[in-house]
């Protein structure tokens, strides 16, 4: 039973209707209405407001609206994507809420921690971050680190008496404490820096960087093609203002301003889609190095495993026993060992309602312990009420072990669990029959032959130890030597029921998977066996035989290591290294403190979001919120989709600018008028860069697309990208060009008629070509995929508009007869009959990832 004063549920309920949720308000950095300000502030956009204006005055009315009108529906469609972009990261941010050990109504809880209240009893170990600012009533051994609020790295030592504040956001680096919550929310001290932190602008990605060049570089390309029409317009003695706006019009089509924001878009969509498949992506970076993963490093426990741990075997007085067995054959020294498991412990049990059983509330191998205890009839409490704590040795990755020393009446006892090899190393005593004897070499060879025995079962072993002491506040050393060995118990963790088809999705999708664990070699054998990791010529290694190769030993030995066991944090970070410099993308999953720099050193830190401490989610990319191996190989599976489908985007875009800029720059070079007014081109530039190129950001992932290697290039297109960029580009040129001269035959009217036509077919070919990616058209299916069907509606509506007289008016055009229609049609389809050869003869030519 828990003693400290605390909150009832509806005592806590009612602070939280006062104070609030326990979070900072975040102020957005950009308001709906800045979103659609920011379309306008453009210097070509600009530039062609200002030409609208020099239309009104010069008398041109109907030009002057239909410009202003094109650039009001660019810049809405622009604020659609921009402002659904936000709210989609928006409400990414808040699904990254940490949990928060907490007492309410005498029973230790796990609550958000947007739900704590001042006045909360709530429960601080190391990793964890400090939810609100709170005072200390209990203290082992514990340090804070307060870098996000004073800057100093250093850890600092906190008590219950001199120095008991702690602060939202800092982090425990040491021990243990208890604290009694002061403030919540803005009214911390954290909060009161809140509004400096709000006006802290997210960096661009490295994705949205190199978008940001190529827009630059395109940039160049139209703005050169604009001065070369402007000149060539100058010296023929066009109209110069007509020169000046079609100059000004092909800069604004060419340049594809729609860029950023159908980039953002498919990222924000994409990692929506991604927090749905339970992976949270913290870093929008990480989206390009999710889809060159080659190595995946990954933990056992929880991530391979269910994380459901409940003690199968125990093995003690020299005898393997079942736990189910042991109901029935209770002991004094099954009790002993029950009391060790249950006092050397950090973790709790739920309380028992209506026969439901007790589930665990911190570390699960801990906590199977207390459920042991449980299930042969022993409530936990019974130990913990039997004495008073006084020290704790906390358990360590090096040292493998924990201790904690109780005092029952006038005694001191020290209890110590931990790896079995460790413990067995550190007795000098062996119990058997109620009767303690020296522990021979004999009784040695034994216990470890039962651990071999659990372990090849795939069993997790802790094993258990105890002496009586003298307490002098000795040192942690001589408190653990010279244990009593009482026995050990083994642990079931099996398999997660989808882990073994999520390793086999990710070997053929090129990707190699790597168990790293604290366990036993002959445990993580045994999993990695039964979920096809483990194959022939594989091998495993452990820590210490890691310890003793050099670099170039170890990289040598990577090569068909597929088990890492009984390794330390440093360890997983030398392994993680060694790979990178062999030239891997490695994905790292990780939940402790000391995991942290294997997750920074990785190419994308993958952090747990059920057993990870908060240290080791402030270090990852992206967060599992189910702890699962295969919630990791779905999220590469949606990191490839998204860059796939921010590449195809991209590739439309510049691939239907290029045709524009090549047509209409082709035709002024040949001497001719203006093949496109002024209008043709801003029109055909909003329904090009508007509702096609966001369909394609929206494209379900590709059923192939795990049967792919890791992409490799550095850049985001490669050369048979830039092959296809002078493929549609010059047939589209030559389309348009084309017929241009047909319809110029009869007037220059029915020309640009028909080049509009064409340049407005071509580019919805080009769509088709693209969202089919390396397949037939004809695989495309509107029910997976309903945007294909937009292309066809774009063509036909465009086809009837151009019979509408008000739509000849405005635009200049003409209805042109059936066979001219026909004849554009069959010109631009030729990207489609290229396109369709180009992907059944020459298929090793055309990549998209």
């Amino acid at each position: 039973m828990i003693r400290i004063p605390h909150l009832s549920a509806t005592e806590a309920a009612n602070r939280l209707a006062k104070f609030g949720p326990n979070a900072l308000s975040e102020a957005s950095a950009h308001s709906p209405l800045s979103i659609f300000i920011d379309q306008f502030k453009n210097i070509l956009v600009l530039m062609l407001m200002g030409a609208a204006g020099l239309s009104f005055i010069l008398g041109d009315e109907l030009d002057g609206i239909l410009i202003l009108t094109i650039l009001i529906l660019n810049a809405i469609l622009g604020f659609v994507q921009e402002y659904k972009a936000e709210k989609a990261l928006s409400a990414l941010k808040r699904m990254t809420v940490g949990m928060v050990k907490v007492l309410r109504d005498n029973s230790m809880v796990e609550l958000p921690s947007t739900a704590i209240v001042p006045g909360d009893i709530i429960f601080l170990e190391e990793g964890d971050k400090v939810p609100a600012d709170a005072v200390l009533i209990e203290a082992l051994h514990v340090e804070f680190n307060e870098a996000a609020l004073t800057g100093e790295s250093l850890p600092v030592e906190k008590n219950t008496t001199t120095d008991n504040a702690v602060y939202m956001g800092t982090i425990v680096t040491r021990g243990r404490a208890t604290a009694k919550v002061t403030q919540t929310g803005m009214r911390t001290k954290f909060g009161s820096i809140a509004t400096k932190l709000g006006e802290i602008t997210d960096e661009e990605t490295p994705l949205e960087k190199k978008m940001a060049i190529l827009g630059k570089q395109l940039g160049v390309v139209a703005l050169s093609a604009a001065g070369i029409i402007f000149g060539l317009g100058f010296l023929r003695r066009d109209p110069l203002f007509e020169s000046i706006l079609t100059a000004i019009s092909l800069a604004v089509a060419a340049v594809p301003e729609g860029l950023p924001a159908v980039v953002t878009i498919t990222l924000a969509v994409g990692t929506q889609r991604m927090a749905r498949q339970r992976a949270i992506l913290r870093k929008l970076s990480a989206i390009e190095s999710l889809g060159s993963v080659t190595v995946i490093a990954t933990d056992k426990t929880g991530t391979l495993t269910q994380n459901d741990m409940r003690v199968t075997d125990v093995w003690i007085a020299g005898t393997a026993h079942k736990v189910k067995d042991l109901q029935k054959k209770k002991s004094a020294q099954l009790e002993e060992l029950l009391e060790v498991g249950v006092l050397c412990n950090n973790a709790s049990l739920t309380k028992v309602y209506k026969g439901e059983p007790p589930t665990v509330i911190g570390d699960k191998t801990e906590g199977s312990l207390l459920l042991f205890s449980h299930d042969v009839g022993k409530a936990p409490e019974e130990f913990r009420d039997d004495g008073t704590f006084v020290e704790e040795f906390a358990f360590t990755s090096l040292l493998k072990m924990m201790t904690v020393v109780w005092k029952q009446g006038k005694q001191a006892v020290a209890f110590t669990k931990g790896a079995p090899e460790v413990i067995l190393a550190n007795c000098d005593r062996y119990k058997i029959g109620g009767n303690i004897v020296p522990l021979t070499p004999a009784h040695r060879k034994k216990i470890e032959t039962a651990f071999r025995s659990f372990a090849s079962k795939g069993l997790r072993m802790i094993a258990l130890a105890k002496k009586d002491i003298v307490w002098k506040n000795q040192a942690r050393e001589k408190v653990e030597s010279d244990l009593i060995f009482l026995g050990f118990v083994g642990i079931a963790d099996p398999p997660r029921p989808q882990i073994a088809d999520a390793v086999r999705l990710a070997q053929r999708a090129g990707i190699t998977t790597v168990m790293i664990t604290g366990d036993n070699e002959l445990t993580a054998a045994a999993i990695g066996e039964e979920i096809g990791l483990l194959k022939n010529g594989d091998q495993v290694l452990t820590g210490a035989q890691l310890a003793s190769l050099s670099d170039a030993q170890a990289t040598r030995a990577l090569t068909n290591t597929r088990i890492f066991a009984r390794t330390t944090p440093e360890q997983k970070y030398r392994i993680v290294s060694l790979l990178q410099k062999m030239g891997h993308v490695v994905a790292v999953t990780g939940d402790g403190v000391n995991d942290a720099l294997a997750l920074k050193q990785a190419d994308v830190g993958v952090a747990m979001g059920i057993t990870g401490t908060d240290v080791a989610k402030e270090a990852s990319d992206m967060i599992i919120t189910d702890d699962n191996y295969a919630s990791l190989v779905i999220a590469i599976e949606e990191g490839r989709t998204i860059f796939d489908n921010i590449k195809s985007t991209t590739k439309y875009l510049i691939g239907c600018n290029l045709g524009e800029i090549g047509a209409i720059t082709g035709g002024v070079l040949l001497g001719w008028p203006f093949i496109l007014s002024p209008l043709h081109i801003l029109y055909v530039n909003l329904v090009t860069d508007g509702l096609p190129a966001i369909g394609l950001s929206l494209t379900p992932k590709q059923g192939d697309i795990m049967t792919q290697k890791p992409r490799t290039e550095k850049t985001i297109f490669n050369t048979h990208d830039v092959i296809w960029f002078i493929e549609v580009g010059l047939i589209t040129t030559a389309a348009t060009l084309i017929s241009f001269t047909i319809g110029s035959r009869v007037d220059v009217t029915l020309g640009r008629t028909l080049a509009f036509l064409a340049i407005i077919l071509a580019q919805q070919y080009i769509f088709y070509d693209i969202a089919s990616r390396n397949k037939t058209i004809l695989k495309l299916s509107p029910r997976r995929f309903p945007w294909i069907l937009l292309p066809v509606a774009i063509m036909i509506v465009q086809i009837l508009l151009l019979e509408v007289p008000a739509f000849e008016h405005v635009f200049e055009t003409t209805a042109p007869p059936i066979i001219f229609s026909v004849a554009s049609v069959a010109l631009t389809s030729l990207l489609l009959i290229v396109s369709e050869l180009r992907k059944k003869f020459g298929r090793h030519l055309y990549y998209h990832h």
